[in-house]
């Protein structure tokens, strides 16, 4: 049986080919242009040489050219590699040589850290350069570049190509378990890891957000404020887009004020967003009130959502959000609450998602019972091939065919599942076991505070010491002593922040999770 995931285009092209499929700024494209866009991107690779399974690297932001390269490389059998437009050349060329990428595809205006990490790496091929013409790159980048795909250079420009080739080429039918893309996780926690995911992985899981989760429908129009080339925005917006038939539009870059606006221009119905960029909306939202009437679907993920930014939400927009829950190595949904639930239970990331098991695992290996805190791990259709080129990861993610995803949570009696904290992150101060969430919670619910995240840092005495680190809203004012206060009132003795660090902004990776692997390395030696 063969299943490739560039079908579902195909199928929307044949059935909708007049409907607007994206919208980046004032630029438009229906899926029959969009198809054919992606017939040419793909004939234009295999005239250089690509063959089915070779890795193809995709550096771009949230652009038409992302979803036409990406659709292109399945199109024809290829395996996406789609990386991280934060990314320094040093770290680029790493990825590209250990994800064996024999073709590099890059936005135009990353031309220059493209070239710089692609020039290092011998075993690349092609490099290249989407969203521009040859007039618009330096001189520098383009040094042996060509004007024909049938030559053999190093460089290419595609949008020069596009009129040398017709297009005439079909998909390839791959199986339902080859690889379809290989995402590299954020390296939150240390060195990344390729995760290879397949197309029924992907494809599955864009066919149940679609119909059991998130109900996009031809009608619908969505839009893309998380980076595609992460997991979350990948599929829960790009692929379930593309297989609805229905339109999205496309953020570059995140920016609350204009992604109001184009939910009110473009009669957006869903959304899809880490906490923190819930959170600027709500605030952006609070100010200048923008019509956002046609949204129905919000759902929150990639972090855990305090429940100050839940119900500000629903005040401010009209509706619940849903909260969900995945990981890169899972597709990424595991559990979700669907939309229009009859019950949403807040500070819950929802039931087990169509076709996906997940448990509560105590640390002998054996099931929890509802209520009891243990390691949330999972398998079914979404769970990972495993990691490219590292066995031993792989089998250490694994254990009796169920995957640990390194988060701790609880079940209640109805199924319904709850992120206690992630099990590095834990604090043990005295014996004592301390979940930052926990107090990250009482935190945010604080009239002056805008961010906050919770650390242990090291303690002779006590094992680790409670750090605050908090961001106040612009033009408001509270003391270390004050947010020390306002949790003793709250929380056990235990449990209160020993300090309090203040700051502008929290760091944060490109979809707006905050790194609070960054946070301890910062304080690591202030508080000893």
């Amino acid at each position: 049986m063969g299943l490739n995931l560039a079908s579902s285009l195909l199928d929307s092209s044949v059935w909708y080919p007049d409907h607007t499929a994206v919208i980046c700024g004032d630029r438009r494209f229906t899926f029959f242009e969009l198809e054919r866009w992606v017939a040419k991107i793909a004939e234009i690779l295999v005239i250089q040489g690509m063959r089915i399974g070779d890795k193809v690297m995709l550096l771009a932001p949230n652009v038409p050219e992302f979803t036409a390269a990406y659709y292109a490389i399945l199109r024809v059998g290829g395996v996406v590699v789609p990386i991280n437009t934060l990314l320094l050349p040093h770290e680029i060329a790493v990825l590209l040589e250990h994800s064996d990428s024999r073709y590099f595809i890059a936005w135009h205006t990353l031309a220059e850290k493209a070239a710089r990490a692609f020039e290092t790496v011998d075993s690349c091929n092609n490099l290249f350069f989407i969203g521009a013409n040859q007039e618009e790159l330096s001189e520098s980048i383009l040094a042996h570049h060509a004007v024909s795909p049938l030559h053999y250079p190093k460089k290419f420009v595609l949008d020069e190509l596009y009129n040398c080739v017709t297009g005439n080429i079909d998909y390839v039918q791959t199986s339902p378990d080859d690889t379809a893309v290989i995402l590299y996780t954020s390296g939150t926690t240390g060195k990344s890891k390729g995760v290879e995911l397949t197309h029924f992985n992907i494809f599955s899981n864009a066919l149940y957000s679609k119909d059991k989760a998130l109900y996009i429908g031809h009608e619908s129009v969505t839009i893309a404020v998380l980076p595609l080339f992460h997991t979350f925005g990948q599929t829960a917006i790009q692929n379930t887009s593309i297989m609805a038939g229905s339109t999205m539009v496309m953020i570059p870059q995140f920016e609350a004020k204009r992604i109001l606006t184009d939910i009110e221009k473009n009669h957006v119905s869903c959304i899809a967003a880490v906490p923190t960029m819930y959170n600027l909306l709500n605030q952006a939202q609070r100010k200048h009130r923008y019509n956002v009437s046609s949204l129905r679907v919000a759902i929150s993920g990639g972090a855990s959502l305090p429940a100050s930014i839940f119900y500000e939400f629903e005040n401010l927009f009209g509706f619940k959000m849903i909260e969900g829950y995945g990981l890169s190595e899972t597709s990424p949904i595991v559990c979700v609450t669907p939309a229009y639930a009859k019950e949403i239970k807040v500070g819950s990331i929802g039931t087990e998602f169509f076709g996906s098991q997940a448990r509560i695992m105590r640390k002998d290996g054996s099931f929890a019972e509802a209520g009891e805190v243990g390691e949330l791990v999972v398998r079914g259709h979404n769970v990972m091939k495993g990691y490219y080129k590292d066995p031993s990861a792989t089998e250490n993610a694994f254990s009796n065919s169920w995957l640990h995803t390194g988060d701790i949570a609880k079940m209640d009696n109805d199924r319904y599942f709850y992120i206690v904290d992630r099990v590095k992150d834990v604090i043990i101060r005295a014996g004592m076991n301390i979940y930052p969430r926990e107090v990250e919670e009482i935190l945010h619910n604080h009239p002056a505070i805008s961010e906050a995240s919770v650390i242990g840092i090291p303690d002779n005495t006590l094992s680790e010491n409670v750090v605050a680190c908090i961001a106040l809203h612009p033009d408001v004012s509270v003391t270390a002593i004050e947010i020390q206060r306002y949790c003793r009132e709250r929380l056990a003795t235990y449990k209160c922040p020993k300090f309090v660090e203040f700051m502008q902004t929290l760091p944060k990776n490109s979809t707006g999770k905050i790194l609070k692997r960054e946070l301890r390395e910062m304080l690591k030696d202030k508080f000893k």
